[in-house]
C-alpha cells in the first residue's frame, strides 16, 4: 500500500491528479481511518492504465468508457484513436506539402474574378498540386 505521496512521485503526476481520478470514478482507493487515501496494487495498475490512455491523447470521460469496457470494446476505441491519428497525419502532411510548394514556387496569384471559383476552392487546387507534385517527386 502507498500513500498519495508516494504514488504521485511514481506515477509522476501530481497529488491533486491522483484525488481527482478518485473523485472522477476512475480508480478506487482504500482509506485509513484518518481518511487518507491509499493505493494498493490495483489501483496502481489503474493509474498506469489511465496514464497510458492520456499519452494516446484519450480525454478522461473516453477513458473511463475505455477501462470500464469490454476488451473489445477497447480494441473499438483504440481503432478509432489509430484512425484519427491517420487521418491528422493526412492532413498535417498536406500542409507541409503546400509549405514545401510555396517556398518553391511562391504564394500563387490571386485567383481571376469571374473563374467561378471561390478561394477557398483554388487553395483545394493548390493543396492538390502540391500533393501531386510531392508524390511525383518521391513516387509515392
Amino acid at each position: 500500500m502507498k500513500k498519495t505521496n508516494e504514488m504521485s512521485r511514481l506515477a509522476g503526476v501530481s497529488r491533486r491528479t491522483l484525488q481527482y481520478y478518485d473523485d472522477e470514478g476512475l480508480l478506487i482507493t482504500e482509506r485509513t481511518c484518518d481518511n487518507h487515501r491509499l493505493y494498493d496494487r490495483q489501483a496502481m495498475e489503474r493509474i498506469w492504465e489511465i496514464l497510458v490512455y492520456k499519452a494516446m491523447d484519450f480525454e478522461l470521460g473516453e477513458i473511463r468508457h475505455i477501462v470500464e469496457g469490454s476488451e473489445e470494446q477497447k480494441k473499438k476505441w483504440l481503432a478509432r484513436r489509430k484512425k484519427a491519428i491517420d487521418e491528422k497525419i493526412t492532413e498535417e502532411r498536406q500542409k507541409k506539402d503546400v509549405i514545401a510548394f510555396v517556398q518553391k514556387h511562391g504564394i500563387p496569384p490571386l485567383p481571376e474574378e469571374g473563374s467561378g471559383k471561390t478561394y477557398v476552392e483554388c487553395i483545394r487546387e493548390l493543396r492538390d498540386r502540391a500533393v501531386c507534385e510531392r508524390r511525383g517527386k518521391y513516387g509515392s
